[in-house]
């Protein structure tokens, strides 16, 4: 299972069909691959999420899960927010899981993500 290597394992090569296809640390795969996908908590009323740093990808109860456009700094979209006078009291960036690489890897499209959320 891919969720315990990303635990175990400092180091992973990945495999399709007998040909390496990545090779490196967790970190730098999960770097390399992630897509700027970013989930903000907030207390009371929800952000406004229109502006032409971010789009958004998924609005939940307490929470919205944003795009950062290319070009931009994650400090641009925390401050966005912040200007907009949103209580924020989470701000993390999501990167995709082994799996999620893998496929990516292997089919040439981004996978769904199951947001899996880091924290600081």
């Amino acid at each position: 299972r891919m969720e315990q290597v990303e635990e175990i394992c400092d180091h992973i090569i990945l495999v399709n069909k007998g040909q390496k296809i990545l090779d490196g640390t967790v970190k730098e795969a999960k770097q390399k691959y992630k897509a700027g996908l970013y989930r903000i908590g907030f207390d009371g009323e929800p952000p406004v999420a229109e502006h032409n740093s971010f789009s958004l990808v998924r609005r939940e109860e307490q929470s919205i899960v944003v795009k950062l456009e290319d070009g931009f700094h994650s400090n641009q979209l925390l401050s966005t927010f912040l200007q907009q006078g949103t209580m924020i009291n989470s701000f993390n960036e999501i990167l995709p899981s082994l799996s999620d690489i893998f496929i990516e890897l292997v089919e040439g499209t981004p996978a769904t993500r199951q947001f899996q959320t880091v924290t600081a």
